[in-house]
């Protein structure tokens, strides 16, 4: 039986992390109570990690309540909103539960991605976003990174967060020690291949009926992965396949009841060996199956 607390204790330090099946969760940190369209999961970040997630999404803004020092200790958003209806969530609460998991399960690691979404602006020709983010969290707890901008080895990251850069970065030094470069790709794409990089990440469900589409949209980038890796034991390519959507004025679009279709429409059905990252909402749906189903398949 999988201990999904610990399933990558049973993989080879040999194997690419871009040649296994990972679950991952959308918006991971937006499990508070929040608006409907806003919530994206039903269990803490601890819990996820726990029951086998090793992938997090994680957007964050300047916390508009402040206009000095105060405003650069980002707070979790949602696009333009708040995950939490009272109250903020600070990155560094996120990172915190991150940091104490690997800290007790030494044999894991977890591919943490950081966007800038939310209110406020930013001086990105001069790198304010990723100079914050280096200055105030990742360079003070280097040594829980892998900061590598190429694709690792289970072995290179155990007990280390593997930073997923949504953000692009001017600084050609900064760069080279700044983690997976995935600063953009085609909005709302069914399949971009950006050549160590491809995602499927087609988001806008305008009605139900566009449920399904998106489920075909997410079997297909599976088959893809698992084609790919499986004549590339040595795989440089990362296969990223988003299971989130939504319609914010309707609400059979929002995330529950997408990944509810998702779930009805059986893409677990297409999960084999190697199906790159897979990021769900309401990833603890049945007990965490679609979860444990993904990684089982790694064995």
């Amino acid at each position: 039986m999988v201990d999904y607390s610990n399933w990558l204790r049973d993989v080879s330090d040999d194997t690419k992390l871009s040649t296994l099946s990972i679950p991952g969760t959308h918006n991971s940190a937006a499990y508070h109570m929040a608006l409907p369209s806003v919530q994206c999961q039903d269990a803490s970040i601890t819990e996820q990690l726990e029951n086998g997630v090793r992938f997090l999404d994680i957007r964050v803004s300047k916390n508009i309540l402040h206009s000095d020092d105060q405003q650069y200790n980002l707070v979790v958003c949602h696009g333009k909103f708040p995950i939490k209806l009272l109250g903020n969530v600070e990155l560094s609460e996120a990172l915190d539960e991150v940091y104490k998991f690997l800290d007790s399960h030494r044999s894991e690691t977890v591919i943490v991605s950081i966007k800038q979404e939310g209110s406020g602006t930013w001086d990105n020709d001069h790198d304010e976003f990723g100079n914050c983010i280096w200055d105030r969290y990742v360079n003070k707890n280097k040594d829980k990174w892998y900061l590598g901008t190429d694709i690792p080895k289970v072995g290179d990251t155990r007990g280390k967060a593997v930073l997923f850069r949504r953000f692009g970065v001017k600084d050609q030094q900064r760069k080279s020690q700044f983690g997976f470069e995935a600063s953009w790709w085609t909005y709302n794409t069914s399949n971009d291949d950006r050549g160590n990089l491809q995602v499927q990440d087609w988001c806008e469900i305008n009605k139900p009926e566009d449920i399904g589409t998106k489920a075909n949209y997410v079997k297909e980038h599976i088959k893809r992965a698992v084609d790919y890796n499986s004549t590339n034991t040595d795989s440089q390519k990362l296969f990223v396949n988003f299971c989130s959507g939504s319609n914010f004025f309707d609400h059979e679009c929002w995330p529950q009841k997408i990944a509810e279709g998702l779930d009805q429409d059986k893409i677990d059905e297409t999960f084999g060996k190697g199906s790159g990252i897979l990021v769900l909402d309401y990833a603890k749906t049945n007990d965490w199956r679609i979860v444990r189903e993904y990684v089982n398949k790694n064995f």
